[in-house]
């Protein structure tokens, strides 16, 4: 998702804030008129804040919005901290030694702060980090407070000519101080290493780079310093401004490379969504749909609040839901059910044309083999669905009076329709080649779960391998699956399928959650046995787990 217009022109006056800056300093480095430093405050706490707003406007994911926040405070507190102490103290004072200090405190805890977010990289959006690393707040509370007591004991700075002489670099570097520094360089290896080899987002590697431009700027300009402290990079910009910038600008390419997650541009998501939806304010104005949604009143929206509506001659519900400052609406197609029911009515017609069909095909029989092997076809197609003709019979002949259950009556219908119409199909496969491939199974499987779900129940359907089935195998395989689904409905609440495929074996397992009644462990069983197969059922806390395992003898493709 691209970022929205106000994320890039707020990103752009932050940068244009950082290079007023720059050119501040510069000015200030060449005519020394004016008290430069005060600006340059200003200017990067304006900046600061914008980017806090924006944090607040974008991130996702609490935690991560917490921490950066702070850690754009601890970067004001720094550069707050700096002008102080040039500007406002008086050389050679206490005071002053202090605040240069107390500049420990944001370069501590700032890192932390980063590396804290990243943590977060890969994880769901309510999903804390681990408690242990909550731990690295005692070595960084360790390392400040040996800093700022360093007058009791001198282990982070000592100074050979006394207190007095502090201020001319007259200074040993001691424990403390390298331990700062090397917590700071660490965590930011730390934060590197996470970055670039936990990038878990799909979307996200194609924009990687990202987060490498202020890396390779940090690195130019570190390798700068370290050659010559007072080369133009250095007057312009000096180091804690730059490690502001940089570390604002590395946390910010990680937002806009998705590594951190972010709501940013949320109308496009609306609008490239293939749902029928869109979200209206309590004044009945539409803020956000997508292309698919169609055309809503706000008496529409809030009347399927209660109960649904039906739209565009009743192909169309409508339903909606109440949420803060408005209402999410969603829309769902059902001219195929509407298709199904009208077909169902027809249904008891259909079937007795079908026989007359088949017993005029019987008396033709003789007079070609042609005719006979399709007679024998259109038989065993009728046998092996029978029972579910059997029981769509019933529910056409008795329809349910209550409009709930009859909308019910219809949607068990329409998994039995499912069935007759993919297993026939696989019969007739199986008449014209004695293999199946094995996509037939699990497309058949998968229409058929797709009707459990609109019938009110959770599926989640997952398959893996690809082979030339023998015809056999297949089928046995799709009439377990519906034995289960048909013996556990209604009653049931959740059903998982997993399907493996190989050249060897079908291997089909089934978990359904409080059916309605168990399948036998011995349905199928001899046909089961002939084909070198095993089923296996049992029951686990009002959970059904069958397990269907066929010699397949397929070719793997």
């Amino acid at each position: 998702m691209r970022s929205s217009r106000k994320t890039k022109i707020l990103n752009c006056i932050c940068v244009v804030l950082v290079l007023l800056a720059c050119v501040v300093r510069l000015l200030g480095y060449h005519y020394g008129t004016f008290s430069y430093n005060s600006i340059i405050c200003v200017l990067f706490t304006a900046s600061a804040l914008i980017w806090i707003h924006q944090l607040q406007r974008r991130l996702v994911q609490p935690d991560v919005r917490r921490n950066l926040t702070v850690c754009a405070l601890m970067i004001i507190l720094w550069i707050l901290l700096r002008t102080i102490k040039y500007e406002f103290l008086p050389v050679d004072s206490i005071a002053l030694r202090y605040a240069w200090y107390l500049y420990y405190i944001p370069q501590t805890f700032c890192v932390l702060m980063m590396f804290f977010s990243v943590l977060h990289i890969g994880k769901p959006q309510n999903s804390p980090i681990s408690r242990f690393w909550k731990l690295l707040y005692i070595p960084a509370v360790i390392i400040v407070l040996g800093i700022l007591t360093n007058d009791l004991h001198q282990l982070a700075f000592r100074f050979p000519n006394g207190m007095s002489d502090w201020d001319n670099n007259n200074y040993i570097y001691g424990p403390f101080y390298y331990a700062a520094v090397l917590w700071i360089g660490v965590l930011f290896v730390s934060i590197l290493v996470i970055v670039f080899v936990r990038c878990a987002v799909p979307g996200s590697r194609r924009r990687i780079w990202l987060p490498v431009v202020p890396l390779i700027f940090g690195i130019i300009y570190f390798i700068s310093y370290v050659v010559n402290p007072d080369w133009l990079s250095a007057a312009i910009i000096k180091m804690p401004e730059f490690v502001s910038v940089f570390f604002c600008a590395f946390m910010e390419c990680l937002i806009l490379a998705h590594l951190i997650p972010s709501n940013d541009n949320y109308g496009d998501f609306w609008s490239s969504s293939s749902i029928g939806a869109g979200i209206m304010d309590k004044n009945g104005v539409v803020k956000y749909k997508s292309k698919s949604s169609i055309p809503v009143t706000e008496e529409q929206v809030r009347t399927a609040e209660k109960s649904a509506i039906f739209l565009e001659k009743g192909d169309v519900v409508l339903r909606s839901h109440a949420i803060h400052g408005g209402f999410g609406y969603w829309t769902k197609d059902i001219s195929e059910i509407n298709k199904l029911n009208r077909q169902l009515e027809d249904l008891g017609d259909v079937l007795a044309e079908e026989n007359a069909i088949l017993d005029a095909e019987n008396k033709l029989a003789e007079e070609s083999i042609g005719i006979e092997q399709q007679n024998k076809l259109y038989d065993d197609i009728a046998k092996s669905v029978s029972p579910q003709l059997d029981k769509l019979g019933r529910l056409v002949d008795v329809p349910e009076q209550n409009e709930e259950m009859f909308e019910q009556t219809m949607k068990y219908a329409c998994i039995l329709n499912s069935y007759i119409k993919r297993l026939s199909n696989m019969l007739l496969l199986f008449h014209q080649n004695s293999r199946i491939f094995s996509g037939e199974l699990c497309l058949a499987i998968s229409e058929s779960l797709e009707y459990v779900r609109l019938y009110g129940i959770k599926a989640h359907f997952e398959y893996r391998g690809e082979s030339l089935l023998a015809g056999e195998c297949v089928l046995t395989a799709y009439k377990v699956f519906e034995a289960v689904l048909e013996s556990g409905i209604p009653g049931a609440d959740a059903v998982l399928v997993n399907l493996d495929i190989s050249v060897d074996n079908i291997n089909l397992r089934i978990e359904m959650n409080n059916p309605d009644k168990i399948l036998p462990q011995s349905f199928m069983a001899d046909e089961i046995k002939e084909l070198g197969g095993t089923l296996e059922t049992e029951t686990e806390q009002k959970t059904e787990y069958v397990s269907l395992v066929l010699t397949s003898g397929g070719e793997g493709v």
